[in-house]
């Protein structure tokens, strides 16, 4: 397999969510990671195909750290390890001697990742938390109750994988650095900076003096509700020739020509009679009515639905591995390949492997 990564190990410390996604991500671009789970295992294998996706084509290792046998050998394999990945709170590392300052005493080139919900310092660095509370401290769930009336938990656990993107991010450009002055470096990961960094445009609608408008305040750009009781997303923006193509063909012809102001200032009359529009024809006839002039639309299918468009499934999005399907990473290199192409590892599959290899009987 030509990969990216090819050569590049990773050592994963974390449990749940967000570092196994970001070394999930890390390992399709051809990095070899060695999962260290507790005794035990990863409590999240009682999800199994949650824990499947996120830990495919990882190597499993049992470590107790709180053993002095267990803290030898991750610093054995620190030794000739590139990254390391925590995700406990602040001060568990240290404890166990495997923190960033003891390791890099072995291993001085070591990229080190710390994922905590409220970072390494301040007030909250211990403070126990989940997706919700990193949401809930963020903005984000206020935000959301303007548009439902109340605040309410999303289906995707946002905070979670928007820190996994971040630390791969983070990672990967100090990656590239270290191949240019053979140095590492510690990354301090807030999950509650990386939730609420995704409204970096909302900060800049709420503190401009402009007025900027939330897609929310759009009145053609939601989701409506056709004959047949199925939704169809409109996403008309600030564009005057979407709006102006869209009123022709929902015969709104006294609402051509109105500018982007215009609308926002008829929010409540444009986005009543846009409603009543949709609900006089149904999904299949608006999909087609869009298509064909070039408006940007779209059906509200389920995931089942979309896993199964022919569309996305002719840029082969999932691999088959061992009767399971893996969705792969949504982009193609032209000149290398991208996993997984293997399955995630049974607890401790690795373990004697391993350890011969750095050459501890």
């Amino acid at each position: 397999m030509n990969s990216l990564l090819n050569g590049v190990t990773v050592l994963d410390l974390t449990i749940n969510v967000p570092g196994p996604f970001c070394s999930m991500n890390l390992s399709d671009l051809g990095a070899r990671v060695i999962k260290i789970e507790p005794p035990g295992g990863d409590p999240l294998r009682n999800e199994k195909e949650i824990w499947e996706n996120l830990n495919r084509g990882k190597e499993s290792i049992i470590l107790d750290l709180k053993s002095n046998q267990g803290k030898y050998y991750l610093s054995e394999l620190s030794k000739t390890a590139d990254i390391v990945i925590e995700g406990w709170r602040p001060g568990v590392a240290k404890r166990l001697s495997a923190d960033y300052e003891s390791l890099k005493k072995i291993n001085h080139q070591l990229i080190y990742c710390s994922i905590s919900g409220f970072g390494q310092e301040g007030e909250w660095n211990k403070r126990a938390g989940h997706d919700i509370n990193y949401l809930a401290l963020s903005g984000y769930l206020d935000m959301q109750s303007k548009v439902e009336g109340k605040p309410w938990p999303p289906t995707v656990l946002l905070s979670d994988l928007s820190s996994g993107f971040y630390a791969t991010i983070s990672i990967l450009a100090a990656l590239n650095k270290k191949c240019i002055n053979n140095t590492g470096t510690y990354i301090d990961l807030s999950m509650t900076e990386s939730a609420m960094s995704l409204l970096n445009i909302e900060m800049g609608r709420i503190t401009s003096k402009t007025h900027m408008p939330n897609v929310t305040n759009i009145p053609h750009y939601g989701v409506f509700q056709c004959s047949d009781d199925k939704w169809f997303s409109l996403g008309i923006v600030h564009e005057n020739h979407f709006w102006d193509r869209f009123c022709k063909i929902a015969e709104l012809n006294n609402l051509i020509g109105m500018n982007f102001e215009e609308r926002l200032n008829k929010y409540d009359l444009i986005n009543s009679l846009i409603k009543k529009k949709f609900a006089q024809h149904t999904s299949e006839e608006w999909n087609d009515k869009l298509k064909e002039q070039d408006i940007p639309g779209a059906m509200v299918v389920s995931l089942d639905e979309a896993m199964n468009t022919k569309e996305l499934n002719h840029r082969k999005i999932f691999t088959n591995i061992n009767n399971t399907d893996f969705m792969v990473m949504p982009l193609k290199f032209s000149s290398y390949d991208i996993g997984p192409i293997n399955g995630p590892p049974k607890p401790g599959e690795h373990t004697n492997e391993i350890l011969k290899q750095i050459k501890i009987k």
